[in-house]
């Protein structure tokens, strides 16, 4: 007996923007109709990818599947949300 499973809810659970790595790292899951999550996961949105290195025999290790390169017009975004929190809570606690 087979059962279809139709993933078609992809919820995001979590943002962290790491300004210091300068990546963007998305948490996520997605669930079925009926709500039931199946897939956990986690992607990487990088300023730049960095490079992943070369294994023992000096190949290069490929990137991961879930590393992607993060469109440079995002950039202005998040420089601006960073100089605001820092404006606001700055403020907050020189108040």
């Amino acid at each position: 007996m087979a059962k279809t499973i139709i993933l078609n809810n992809l919820v995001i659970t979590n943002l962290n923007i790491d300004y210091d790595r300068q990546v963007v790292i998305v948490t996520y899951k997605m669930i079925d109709d009926s709500g039931i999550k199946y897939i956990n996961g986690s992607a990487y949105f990088w300023v730049d990818i960095p490079n992943t290195g070369l294994d023992l025999y000096g190949n290069p290790i490929p990137i991961p599947d879930n590393w992607f390169q993060l469109p440079s017009s995002y950039f202005p975004t998040l420089l601006q949300l960073k100089n605001d929190a820092d404006i606001v809570l700055t403020n907050k606690f020189l108040i």
